[in-house]
């Protein structure tokens, strides 16, 4: 969908920049002839015995400007003509060879200089483009590569899963995880790192590296939740900070463990149609010291559903300024409750942006979806 940004998004962009630059140097031509028009109608209608053919030299410096040298040369003959047609008649015909020959030159060498200062600024353009270029390339390939290590949907004995993560820009902040800690336990993670771009992204795979390193060694979630928001405070400016909702899965006592580190509260769709919202929370991650968080456990039955989101689809606004909201993500898990994981991201991923109109993404998208069976 247009909404998500992808890489037609920044080709369109391109093209759109050239034919911008196109008609700007079209109505720049414009005012070249007309500026030209105007002299040569002042110089002969409106005043007399006062040549104002010097005039032609600011029309003729922003032809230069745009146009190639050749361009340049050609208005400058012309105006060099239309200065010795619509001026003071000279007394003699060597004085007036001599003034047009005077006039010509003084064109030529203001075209000339304002050419080669057009031809440098082009130079310096081409370079910024270039690098601008190969920035984006790179950071095209940096977000191939943030979206391949995102885990694909699984399926485990009893547990459905499925996820996505949609940038506002090339590079997200967001990251979402689910691996398999042993047969009977399988971890979720969501977490939403402050700010967004290559900034925010650079975090991300420090991030899982280091979860998926802990999870196997500590007692569950707000143990490895404790650990990683000692690591954070070493590694990250004062400014920067993580939510972050963990959730394990104990399959074969079909309960949920969870902690929150300031994350939105994930909704739990039960098979009646009831919901809630889990809201108990700790403290954000990387800001305070000696940061408490705590395990919550709740039973789990047949049909549950629990979606975790970032503030991306639950804050995103329409041409009404209205927020997206999680009472409509309710209504879109609660549409799709009979269908897989899988189904029920996607209409998420549509419901969000036909919601969003015209209006574009303001931030990074992440859901996950977890179907209990």
């Amino acid at each position: 969908m247009a909404f998500f940004r992808s890489k037609r998004d920044s080709d369109a962009h391109l093209r759109y920049e050239h034919l911008e630059e196109k008609r700007i140097f079209g109505m720049l031509n414009f005012v070249v002839l007309l500026a030209i028009a105007s002299v040569a109608y002042t110089d002969w209608f409106v005043v007399a015995n006062i040549s104002l053919g010097y005039l032609y030299v600011l029309p003729l410096a922003l032809s230069a400007l745009v146009n190639p040298l050749l361009l340049t040369v050609s208005l400058a003959t012309a105006c060099t003509f239309l200065q010795d047609i619509f001026g003071p008649r000279s007394d003699t015909l060597f004085l007036r060879i001599a003034h047009d020959a005077i006039m010509f030159g003084v064109f030529l060498v203001t075209g000339y200089l304002v050419w080669l200062i057009a031809r440098q600024r082009s130079r310096l353009i081409d370079e910024v483009r270039e690098q601008r270029d190969e920035y984006q390339s790179d950071l095209g390939l940096a977000a191939q590569v943030q979206q391949q290590v995102l885990p694909a949907p699984r399926t485990f004995s009893g547990l459905e899963l499925a996820g996505t993560m949609h940038a506002a820009r090339l590079l997200g902040g967001d990251y979402y995880d689910f691996f398999q800690i042993s047969d009977d336990i399988v971890d979720v993670v969501i977490a939403d790192v402050s700010g967004k771009g290559a900034a925010a992204a650079l975090l991300m795979p420090s991030l899982s590296v280091a979860l998926r390193l802990r999870a196997r060694e500590l007692s569950g979630p707000a143990a490895i939740m404790k650990d990683l928001d000692g690591v954070l405070m070493q590694v990250t400016r004062p400014a920067s900070f993580v939510t972050m909702f963990y959730a394990r899965f104990h399959l074969a006592a079909r309960t949920l463990e969870y902690a929150n580190g300031g994350h939105n509260p994930p909704i739990l769709l039960r098979p009646g149609g009831e919901t809630r919202l889990l809201e108990a929370s700790g403290p954000i991650l990387g800001i305070l010291d000696n940061a408490v968080y705590s395990n919550v456990t709740i039973s789990l039955e047949t049909g549950d559903i629990l979606a975790l989101y970032t503030d991306g689809v639950t804050e995103q606004e329409n041409n009404q300024a209205e927020q997206f909201s999680v009472d409509r993500l309710e209504q879109v898990l609660d549409e799709h409750a009979r269908d897989s994981a899988v189904s029920a991201v996607d209409a998420i991923c549509e419901a969000v942006p036909a919601f969003a109109g015209m209006v574009e993404q303001s931030d990074d998208f992440t859901v996950v979806v977890a179907k209990v069976s």
